[in-house]
């Protein structure tokens, strides 16, 4: 019978936790990036709210946050088992998408806030 020595496990568990730690350390990083969009997102749907809203208005002012809910959540699923390189650029990919929408969101609720508000 013969016995391994439990070194060669202990070493191969250690980066995994390592990995895991900074995987952790990232998602929660970009995750307060993401409530940044969202939490912006929703502030302007309350201050642009106070003089009235349509069903539609709420519709676009919201959906910003809905959409980075999205991409967070799909970033998340698609590189599940990726590098950490692959996990980060993915990450901030998706920032930028969330992001470049609700600037465009807004573009198009200045410009058109007269439909939006029921005026």
């Amino acid at each position: 019978m013969s016995v391994e020595p439990s070194s060669p496990r202990s070493e191969s568990a250690r980066p995994r936790g390592l990995r895991g730690l900074l995987r952790g350390f990232i998602t929660g990083i970009a995750g307060l990036a993401y409530g940044f969009i969202i939490w912006t997102a929703v502030f302007y749907a309350i201050r642009l709210s106070t003089g009235g809203m349509s069903g539609y208005g709420w519709l676009i002012l919201l959906l910003p946050a809905a959409v980075a809910v999205v991409v967070f959540a799909i970033v998340l699923a698609l590189t599940r088992r990726r590098s950490i390189g692959a996990f980060v650029l993915t990450l901030l990919t998706g920032l930028g998408l969330s992001a470049v929408f609700l600037l465009d969101t807004f573009g198009y609720v200045i410009r058109n806030l007269d439909a939006l508000t029921g005026s």
